[in-house]
């Protein structure tokens, strides 16, 4: 037991291993209680006396622990460490972004195993461990781990991966004895999935298949009495509706074949946008999914928001929140999504639509989950759903001790079902891709090395990444090609001296081990080739740090780009108010149909032209093709930026911006990300005491109302 709680068979597993003094790795189901086990470990170093870091990848989930954490164990023994939050700094319990703690570790770990000096920190939580492969923050939590010394304990969580027990030994390789793993294959709450359209309603796969074997035999039977041939036009693509003999099925009729015994429910949609659109559509019917008492809940707590919060409640909102529908995505307001997630945890939404961000960390279940679609926008292209994003999503479908089975229901037209069926076959047998590294140091942290520590250590460095260990296969087998290739020639030598044979033989050996030789020094190849781009642009002369190097050395955001504004003097004649204006431009961007019915001050608009040859210049080109991303670049959030560090409330900010969305909640990590290059531009500065006494003064003015909540 704990916490009065029967715990499950993994629980007890992770618990004891703990107990026994081991990192651990655990992997379960979304649902299942992994964070159970992060409790215990919390609790266990607070009663000792001890310290302890929570690290998570998103901000949502990060104040949300803060949140739960506060209430637990006291205001005093919890803090919080972002790059634009700080609260109780010294707290023996701290949830810290991985950025940071990656800096501390950086600048106080020696690579020789030396103590780092965290205060004596005993543990750290990776909430989310999977998320070392994103593409671009991944690199950031797998440096975190290298750096982390020994004695320093590991618990990471995530939802099931298949490479668990390959990121266990990758972990016990570079920190030293055995990494516990802890696998739960088994959900709590088991789900059911069903696809529909408006011919076949929520049906099981099965049934499905079914269908469409029925609905194909009748269309090519027409097809055929007309003379037109047996061409399956279930499969045409896009085409659609009436054509196939269906109207397109719309999330209208997905939300009408709901039942009372299947709220509340989560719809996920894939636009922020469309969430809005759909909650205002849906909230229009009938007398919504609320009765008497639960609207008169809703009313109490929509008066206590008015009363805190002037200005920010629509009459939409108000009608949606009072009809139990509700939206939740990035962009929505700071105070509106704690309102909506407490609204949803009192069973007081029945129905919300959300974009993925719902589905990462929060612990809010639902009866039943629905899809739009299983395709979405990666930041890239429109690509389809992995396992892993369909099952975070899926997962959330069935309430422990209240739901028998978690409902999943997709969308999904006969005419997409051929394309598409091998893909839904394999996200609903719920097998998640492997966890890639993504490991790809950062400017930041290259010259960061190099002023630390010598070539040896660099190398050692690197070859402790997790890319360099899934990378060692190759090794072997190149040295085991090596080794067959040597007795070959051996042999061949015994036979005759010299000839075509041997001679081949010989060439082909030598190609393996120039082969082998690069592998071995691939990733510090990849490091001196930023190295040496650095000292193409004289940021570097050897390991001496020029200015742009000692710009680098402080900088974290958008790195070579601002290192270059700096030293192209774009920044010198702008107030701290205007400069703040220009770093939420360089920080984010706004979607591109977003209007803004400002200008930017006459001081920012004499520079724009000189940012914008650095933003497209060659060095910044360079620079981005080895980090990878593109440079950000939106003059529209430079004048809300000003606006704000002038004083300006967000609400009246917001009366500026033209669009059929909700962007407060852009505008506020704008600020925030500002925020935090301002501090960074701080120590950039710091031989200048003027600028930076502006600069911080600018940095209070800023951290206010929306962007200083949590």
């Amino acid at each position: 037991m704990y916490r009065d709680k029967k715990l499950d068979r993994f629980q007890r597993e992770a618990i004891e291993a703990i107990d026994a003094g081991r990192s651990v790795l655990v992997a379960a189901p979304t649902g299942t209680g992994k964070t159970l086990v992060a409790d215990y470990l919390v609790d266990k170093i607070l009663a000792e006396g001890g310290r302890i870091v929570y690290t998570a990848p998103i901000k949502a989930l990060s104040n949300q622990k803060f949140r739960e954490y506060r209430a637990q164990h006291g205001a005093e023994k919890v803090g919080i460490v972002t790059g634009d939050v700080v609260i109780n700094h010294d707290a023996p319990l701290r949830i810290m972004t991985t950025e940071i703690l990656r800096n501390i570790l950086l600048q106080q770990t020696g690579l020789a195993g030396e103590p780092a000096q965290l205060g004596e920190v005993r543990a750290v939580i990776f909430d989310e461990l999977h998320f070392m492969d994103d593409p671009q923050r991944g690199t950031v939590w797998e440096e975190v781990l290298i750096y982390l010394p020994s004695d320093v304990t590991i618990l990471g969580l995530s939802a099931t991966l298949s490479n668990l027990d390959e990121l266990a030994l990758w972990l016990s390789d570079i920190h030293g004895g055995g990494v516990a793993v802890v696998k739960e294959n088994k959900r709590a709450v088991p789900l059911r999935f069903r696809l529909m359209n408006l011919d076949s309603g929520p049906v099981e796969v099965a049934e499905f298949k079914t269908r469409y074997e029925a609905q194909k035999k009748e269309r090519d039977g027409r097809e055929r009495s007309r003379g037109r041939g047996k061409r399956d036009k279930f499969s045409r693509g896009r085409g659609g509706g009436r054509g196939n003999d269906t109207e397109e099925t719309g999330f209208r009729d997905m939300v009408a074949a709901l039942r009372d015994e299947d709220l509340p429910a989560l719809f996920f949609i894939f636009s922020r946008k469309g969430t809005e659109a759909c909650a205002r559509a849906a909230s229009k019917r009938r007398n919504g999914f609320l009765n008497g008492a639960e609207r008169e809940a809703v009313d109490v707590r929509l008066d206590e928001f008015r009363g805190e919060h002037k200005g920010i409640l629509t009459p939409d909102i108000e009608r949606m929140l009072r009809h139990g529908i509700g939206y939740h995505h990035a962009g929505l307001h700071v105070h509106l999504k704690p309102l909506v997630e407490g609204l949803y945890e009192a069973r007081l939404i029945k129905l919300l639509f959300c974009t993925s961000t719902f589905a990462l960390g929060i612990n809010m279940p639902a009866r039943t989950v629905l899809f739009e679609k299983l395709r979405k926008y990666d930041g890239e292209q429109i690509s389809p759903l992995t396992v892993r994003q369909f099952m975070q999503k899926a997962g959330r479908a069935g309430r422990r001790g209240l739901d028998d089975a978690g409902e999943v229901i997709v969308k999904m037209e006969y005419k997409d079902w051929r394309r598409s069926a091998e893909h839904v076959e394999r996200l609903m047998a719920g097998q998640p891709e492997p966890v890639k590294s993504r490991f790809n140091l950062s400017f930041h942290s290259v010259v960061n090395l190099l002023e630390q520590y010598d070539d040896e250590e660099i190398q050692r460095l690197l070859s402790r990444s997790f890319l360099a260990w899934q990378r060692a296969g190759r090794q072997e087998t190149l040295e085991q090609q090596i080794s067959l290739e040597e007795a070959r020639v051996r042999s061949d030598e015994r036979r005759q001296a010299d000839g075509p044979r041997v001679h081949d033989a010989r060439k082909r050996l030598q190609k393996l081990t120039r082969r082998l030789e690069r592998e071995r020094r691939w990733l510090y190849d990849q490091f001196l080739e930023k190295v040496s781009f650095l000292e193409g642009i004289s940021y570097l002369t050897g390991r001496e740090l020029g200015a742009g190097a000692r710009i680098l050395k402080h900088v974290q955001i958008e790195e070579v780009l601002v290192a270059e504004l700096v030293l192209a003097g774009c920044f010198e004649d702008l107030s701290p108010e205007e400069l703040f204006g220009v770093c939420c431009g360089l920080v984010t961007d706004l979607p591109p149909k977003v209007g803004v019915a400002l200008r930017v001050p006459r001081a920012i608009s004499v520079v724009l032209d000189s940012i914008l040859a650095v933003v497209e210049g060659e060095i910044v080109e360079q620079a981005m093709a080895l980090a990878g991303g593109e440079p950000r670049f939106d003059p529209r959030l430079m004048a809300l930026g000003v606006r704000w560090a002038e004083g300006e409330p967000l609400t009246d900010l917001l009366t500026h911006v033209r669009s059929g969305s909700d962007h407060a909640g852009d505008l506020v990590v704008a600020f925030r990300r500002a925020k935090d290059l301002i501090g960074q531009l701080r120590h950039v500065f710091a031989e200048d005491p003027a600028r930076v006494k502006a600069l911080r003064a600018v940095l209070r003015r800023v951290t206010r109302d929306e962007v200083e909540a949590i």
